[in-house]
């Protein structure tokens, strides 16, 4: 692992390969601090913030973490086959890390990746919808600010108590979108507002754009709220490939 507070950007690790119940942060504002500061609590599983501001990681340099100085997105890129399947990510940064990773991971790789405008036709299916960084979409059941500490029950919203027809996860799941593949990577709740996913799903997500190239709808939502981002993707060779 690299030393904590390393001031060389996109660092690649000094070791083939990190702790296996590592826990990689990708940003150090405010909810990644957050975010470390919860798990510090609750589990002694080992922390890497990733942030490409020395200043942001010197604002927490007392949190008992490694912290490395880097793109967080390039970092992911350059490190995801390094990391255990079970190993989890937590994006703490104001882009759709998911769909930035894997835009990033193939580029490298002699990948067209283009970004696109979401298909307008999936909007009327949707609940509350923001325009996001790049053209991606912000999506949510609740038009107002969710608390910090939100439990996120299955069935219903705790601050409205009303029921919600299914987890945002399965309702953009099975958008039918003509001409489009669908990922969606599910966040997973670690802790009350604090979610993540395992390396291994990013590496799913891999395998399938891999297999079937062309447009996507590529996101990432837990029960309640989510990102959308259109792709086009197209190998080298303009073949399919497989991981």
């Amino acid at each position: 692992m690299n030393p904590a507070n390393s001031e060389i950007p996109d660092v690649e690790p000094t070791t083939d390969r990190f702790p296996d119940d590592l826990v990689l942060i990708i940003g150090a504002g405010h909810f990644g601090k957050r975010a470390a500061c919860i798990l510090r609590d609750k589990s002694d599983s080992p922390i890497l913030i990733i942030d490409k501001e020395k200043k942001s990681l010197e604002k927490i340099e007392t949190l008992p973490t490694e912290k490395v100085v880097s793109d967080g997105v390039r970092f992911l890129a350059k490190n995801i086959d390094k990391l255990n399947p079970s190993s989890f990510i937590i994006p703490a940064i104001p882009l759709h890390l998911a769909a930035e990773w894997l835009k990033a991971y193939l580029e490298a790789r002699g990948w067209k990746i283009t970004l696109n405008e979401p298909p307008e036709e999936i909007l009327s299916h949707l609940p509350h919808v923001w325009e996001g960084i790049g053209g991606t979409l912000l999506i949510s059941y609740a038009d107002f600010l969710c608390p910090d500490d939100c439990p996120e029950p299955l069935d219903h919203c705790p601050t409205t108590g009303e029921t919600r027809p299914e987890p945002l996860h399965d309702l953009l799941s099975h958008l039918d979108v003509p001409k489009h593949q669908i990922y969606i990577v599910r966040s997973r709740q670690l802790a009350p507002g604090l979610g993540g996913y395992r390396a291994e799903d990013l590496r799913d997500l891999l395998k399938k754009v891999k297999q079937k190239e062309g447009k996507w709808l590529v996101g990432t939502a837990c029960k309640c709220h989510g990102a959308l981002t259109a792709l086009e993707a197209h190998s080298a060779k303009g073949g399919a490939h497989s991981v």
